[in-house]
């Protein structure tokens, strides 16, 4: 049941934007589209990173309470997949003070190998390697973040324990972590977890009456961590100038970022967005690799009704081998009849393949 500290989510929704109407400053030509719902979700940690065939996206939102639950999808130009289900093993970062959940945040690395995840109340900071073909994180760790050991500014609070925003520099060799009152440094491959950690910054970053506390993280595009602020009423930010560099070389920056405006109020954290300029990765990824997808529309196999919610007929590829796949690339059946029953499956978009041509079928 929902209390104060843990009012989940259970419903995601997305717009459609022509990103080429008005000329280039795009319009929302579909509003409140349904993408879950019924379903429970942590308030925080959401992030996409760009699919190894460099064109499409996976999108992961942290799922229910009390347990180490992942929820992926795939985000094409023309469909979205999903919801695929991902529980790691460890102890659940969500179970501590109840999983509270008013902070936090998800982070990828440049190159979309690395994940990390941080939450609120809870000590630990959740490590994992991304599979950008398949959308999977794997070898999972969690460590243990400082605490400063001082008495926090925090009435609330015997230390400094709440955990705000995580980062990785852009060569990924290293993950800031925000603390309300701290920033940390933690060397990814130091095995020695008293080296691995550098407190960069300790305490505000301007006179105490008018600090406003530390919040997410965002690597930018000038390779700077740009640091945000909780209560958004000053115009200046914090910066890490120089990430790749362990220790005092990062090179904390105070207040070093100015926005200006027309209005009274400040500014808050830097936008929590995924890096647009994340390529492909090389990796050969079937069946959703870049070429394959292409083809798809011009394919010669024809198959009918699609959509449908019992069966497929190929209709010229009499006794030939077709095999059908998630569009994880999961082979379901192979087959050489030319009628495909679908009843049994879940709905959704699969990828039927014969010899060298592919099409996209629906279950629905």
């Amino acid at each position: 049941m929902p209390t104060a500290d843990r009012v989940g989510l259970d419903l995601l929704l997305y717009h459609i934007v022509d990103i080429n109407a008005n000329n280039g400053l795009g319009k929302v030509i579909s509003k409140n589209n349904l993408l879950l719902s019924g379903k429970e979700m942590h308030k925080i940690g959401m992030m996409a990173c760009r699919h190894a065939n460099g064109r499409d996206w996976w999108l992961l939102k942290q799922g229910q309470y009390d347990t180490n639950q992942v929820i992926r999808f795939l985000v094409t130009p023309d469909s979205i997949a999903g919801p695929w289900i991902q529980t790691y093993l460890g102890p659940d970062p969500n179970s501590y003070r109840k999983a509270w959940d008013l902070s936090g945040q998800y982070a990828f690395s440049a190159d979309g190998s690395k994940f990390a995840y941080v939450k609120q109340y809870c000590p630990q900071l959740v490590l994992a390697d991304f599979d950008r073909c398949t959308g999977e994180l794997s070898n999972f760790t969690q460590l243990t973040i400082p605490i400063d050991t001082t008495l926090s500014p925090d009435p609330n609070s015997k230390y400094d324990s709440l955990v705000n925003g995580v980062c990785f520099s852009p060569n990924g060799e290293y993950v800031y972590i925000t603390r309300e009152w701290n920033i940390y440094q933690y060397e990814y491959n130091e095995p020695d977890s008293i080296l691995a950690w550098y407190r960069v910054k300790q305490g505000p970053d301007t006179a105490k009456l008018y600090f406003q506390r530390y919040s997410s993280l965002q690597r930018g595009i000038d390779g700077r961590i740009y640091i945000g602020n909780i209560s958004a009423q000053l115009k200046q930010m914090s910066v890490i100038d120089k990430p790749d560099i362990k220790g005092v070389g990062c090179q904390f920056c105070r207040k070093c970022f100015r926005l200006d405006d027309t209005t009274y109020m400040g500014f808050g954290a830097p936008p929590d967005m995924p890096d647009f300029n994340l390529g492909a990765s090389g990796q050969t990824c079937w069946p959703l690799s870049m070429s394959e997808f292409e083809n798809l529309k011009m394919s010669e196999l024809e198959v009918y009704p699609n959509p449908s919610s019992n069966i497929f007929y190929i209709k010229n590829k009499q006794g030939k081998k077709k095999e059908l796949f998630t569009m994880l690339g999961e082979l379901l059946f192979t087959t050489t009849k030319d009628e495909i029953e679908v009843y049994n499956l879940p709905k959704g978009i699969y990828l039927l393949r014969c010899e060298d041509q592919v099409r996209k079928v629906v279950v629905e």
